[in-house]
């Protein structure tokens, strides 16, 4: 595991930068209900910088280290660590209600700028000492604390704090190893030899599941339940989910990278083969000439009798052989292991795998050059930070038995396997962030439809409401105007005492009847509309000859059309039919069209209502002449109390209900009414019932 591990630097930390990233899109994406009790937009600020920082280290293992990147990240780690100092300080004042001045920094800067005697990898250690571990652990408790106080949150803020607090340990002292204070003793080196596992992949965990908790808590922001519309109730995917979804593309990404790099590794050695001054060929060379040399110098040779460890003076002339074949061959390393595998001597003292005593015994160059032939391991060194090929061959004794490896390392050339590795690194993260964004816009285009349900329901609750008072306030009104009505008829017509009544008189008491009546009419329309409207109107439907019907009513209101001159005619298009429907509101449906209709048509107009077969239902149609509907109005004539802003229609008598209670009265008959007008040129209405059965 760990070998394999030693390979997989630039997935971890991609990974690593990933769940920082993570972390940050939910912060932004977080509602604003939740933003106003923790300063959460600085944690995802912190996660935004130290994911760039992560990242930046992926780019140093596949570049190799450049002084102009290690600078931006240490900027980016700082930043990162500040991000994270704001969100404890702003926190503080709204949990704690204690204001913490932004001077709380200063000792904590000043204790940073000590790692500039250790230059840059000392400013990386002093920056996760006196940065990282006080303002992760900060943010921890904040985190824990508000818990106690958001009920909403339940166990996830509780265990966001508790990962926040392991990760402010793990990120403030296993630290790069540095000539700086404590990291000698404890690093990620240390770390990785201790447990097996770099910290960087442990950090990556725990931020990934910080980041899982924080969704959980953030998706409460509407108090809606995760139902998605095109997703059955057994289905639908829940959090859990999703978190298992994620996981599994990183771990499909991460293996789909290795099967790439593997395919790449071949490929190019295959390629090398075939060429005669490819890297492959020119290390063959190489190790023939460290081959013969270690054969001259198998008697008696200061390298020989290191590894056989009859002679460990002879160490420093080892070691200097190897130093200058490291020099000769421009190589990274040059090191001897003895027949256990156990590393003997080796020409570079800073190199981490340079630790004399650790075995090597597992490793596939030495395990070939055992053999008696030549080794070769191609692999992404966590040490050098670049592609490296190992290169073994065997050391032996005078009798010819194996006694030892000598090794020689050399970086090599590895840009397409770079390119195929970043590539499947590149499609892992956009199909992770296509997937996060997804659920998340997902999430939130739910929770807005539960807001709107819910505003929906509440405006629905106040037109019932409205619609209560106007009939409680119309059934309160009709039994005083029919008091006043009858004692003003009563008056009219002299009394109780038969008086005559003069002429001023009665035309005051006239005037109060008419008003009576309007307002009688009014009150009754404004019943029958709360009656529609809570779908309690009373249909009493039964087969009707609508022919004749329609001729009774037209009938009744041709005196009307006749004192304004205008020429009103019935058409029928078919013989005589029945339909289905209450003859009482069908009459008030046509007498409110044709009322309309002779409202808004001037003198010497004229006005058609025709009967026509419609395949299954009848359809009647009231047309006219008059001033017609503008295209605005024509939208909004069948809402309740509209009135056209026209100067001819405004000086016309109405409330703005006909209209609205005559739609009502078709759709509560299973009819359908519209209209077509032309501003100027007039308008006519349809509407249409179905037949009776066997009709």
């Amino acid at each position: 595991m760990k070998e394999f591990l030693k390979g997989q630097y630039d997935y971890i930390f991609f990974f690593y930068g990933l769940s920082f990233f993570f972390m940050a899109l939910i912060c932004f994406t977080m509602g604003r209900e939740k933003l106003r009790k923790l300063p959460w937009i600085f944690l995802g600020l912190f996660g935004l910088f130290h994911g760039l920082t992560e990242w930046l280290e992926m780019l140093i293992i596949i570049q190799g280290r450049s002084r102009a990147v290690s600078i931006l990240k240490l900027v980016s780690l700082s930043i990162s660590f500040l991000c994270l100092f704001e969100f404890a300080r702003r926190g503080i004042l709204r949990i704690k209600e204690k204001r913490v001045s932004p001077w709380a920094y200063a000792p904590f800067i000043i204790l940073f700028f000590l790692g500039l005697k250790s230059g840059l990898s000392g400013l990386q250690v002093s920056t996760r000492y006196f940065l990282g571990f006080p303002a992760a652990y900060a943010a921890s408790r904040i985190i824990y604390e508000f818990s106690k106080q958001d009920k909403d949150s339940g166990r996830a803020l509780t265990l966001l704090g508790v990962i926040m607090a392991l990760y402010s340990v793990l990120t403030g002292f296993v630290v790069p190893q540095a000539e700086f204070m404590f990291s000698g003793l404890l690093n990620a080196e240390s770390f990785y030899q201790k447990f097996g596992l770099p910290v960087e992949l442990v950090r990556g965990i725990l931020m990934l599941t910080a980041t899982l908790l924080l969704w959980s808590y953030s998706s409460t922001l509407s108090e809606a339940e995760y139902k998605p519309q095109w997703f059955s109730e057994r289905i639908r995917p829940s959090k859990r989910v999703i978190s298992l979804i994620l996981i599994f593309l990183l771990a499909a990404g991460w293996a789909f990278t290795n099967r790439l790099d593997y395919y790449a590794g071949i490929q190019m050695i295959k390629k090398d083969r075939l060429k005669k001054d490819s890297h492959l060929n020119r290390l063959t060379r190489e190790l023939t000439l460290l081959g013969r040399a270690t054969i001259s110098m198998s008697r008696p040779s200061p390298i020989r009798e290191v590894i056989s460890q009859k002679n460990p003076e002879n160490e420093e002339k080892a070691k200097t052989i190897l130093e200058q074949f490291k020099t000769k061959f421009n190589a990274l390393d040059c090191f001897l292991l003895d027949a256990q595998g156990m590393l003997i001597a080796s020409a570079a003292d800073s190199a981490a795998e340079a630790e004399k005593g650790k075995s090597y015994a597992s490793r596939p160059y030495f395990k070939e050059a055992m053999l008696g032939d030549n080794g070769y391991s191609f692999k992404l060194g966590p040490v050098y930070n670049e592609r490296i090929y190992y290169v073994s061959y065997p050391v032996e004794a005078p009798s010819g038995e194996i006694i030892g490896v000598a090794v020689i390392v050399k970086s090599i050339l590895a840009e397409p396997l770079f390119q195929y590795r970043l590539f499947s690194i590149t499609i892992t993260f956009f199909i992770c962030l296509i997937v996060i964004i997804f659920f998340i816009a997902l999430r939130k285009r739910e929770a807005l439809f539960e807001l709107i349900k819910k505003a929906h329901l509440q405006l629905q609750e106040v037109d019932r409401m409205k619609s209560d008072f106007i009939c409680v306030v119309s059934h309160e009104l009709r039994t005083p105007l029919t008091s006043i009505r009858n004692a003003a008829d009563i008056l009219i017509k002299g009394g109780p005492f038969k008086r005559s009544v003069d002429v001023h008189e009665k035309e005051l008491l006239e005037i109060i009847l008419n008003n009576v009546d309007r307002q009688t009419r009014m009150v009754s329309d404004l019943l029958d509309l709360s009656k529609i409207e809570a779908g309690v109107m009373p249909i009493v439907a039964k087969p009707v000859e609508i022919a004749a019907l329609v001729r009774d009513t037209v009938g009744s209101l041709q005196a009307q059309a006749e004192e304004k001159k205008i020429n009103m005619a019935v058409a029928y298009g078919f013989p005589e039919r029945k339909v289905y429907c209450d003859p009482e509101h069908t009459r008030r449906i046509l007498t409110n069209l044709v009322v309309n209709a002779i409202k808004f048509t001037p003198e010497h107009g004229r006005i058609t209502v025709k009967v026509e077969d419609a395949a299954k239902e009848a359809r009647i149609t009231v047309s006219d002449t008059g001033i017609g509907i503008s295209g605005d109005d024509k939208e909004k004539i069948f809402d309740k109390f509209y009135r056209s802003c026209d100067e001819a229609v405004q000086h016309k008598k109405g409330w703005g209900l006909g209209l609205t209670i005559t739609k009502g009265l078709v759709e509560a008959q299973k009819g359908k009414i519209w209209l077509n007008s032309t501003l100027g040129k007039g308008s006519s209405f349809y509407f249409t019932l179905p037949y009776a059965a066997g009709e």
